[in-house]
């Protein structure tokens, strides 16, 4: 089951739930794949992450391309999902806190972590190709951090 695209048996509000959990295994995982597939990968795509807006597949592409050179661990929870009976839009709520860490620093003992809490507002659209539920607008609204911002940022 590790890395499967597609799981049986979900409900609709699995199903939606499921496109954060698939983006953010990929993301953990380094798997552009899983990653992806949770995404809308063209123009209407928009990724929003504090001050920093991104939007249209080739640029929100890059963007994860920084976070896919770190060791990263996403815990999300309180996830709170809006759709219609039938409805091929959707939208939801989580709580995130996300760990971030150069490769060559995982196993040290000194902290030397990038951690941000946030607050997900998503907007998500059912892919009619696959039928899997896809992230069109990803909001991050950062709350707090700690640690060295130059582990994410450069």
């Amino acid at each position: 089951m590790p890395n499967q695209l597609v799981l049986p048996g979900l409900t609709p509000r699995e199903a939606i739930a499921d496109a954060l959990h698939r983006s953010v295994v990929g993301i953990d995982s380094n798997n552009r794949e899983i990653l992806e597939s949770g995404l809308l990968k063209n123009e209407e795509i928009v990724v929003i992450a504090g001050p920093v807006t991104v939007q249209g597949w080739p640029a929100v592409s890059e963007f994860f391309d920084t976070v896919f050179k770190l060791t990263t661990t996403h815990v999300t929870s309180n996830i709170r999902i809006e759709v219609e009976d039938g409805a091929d839009t959707a939208s939801m709520t989580a709580h995130a806190i996300s760990y971030h860490v150069k490769p060559e620093d995982a196993l040290k003992e000194e902290d030397t972590s990038y951690t941000a809490a946030c607050l997900y507002d998503i907007d998500l659209v059912k892919d009619g190709n696959d039928g899997l539920w896809k992230i069109k607008k990803w909001i991050l609204k950062i709350l707090w951090t700690t640690g060295d911002k130059a582990v994410l940022y450069g």
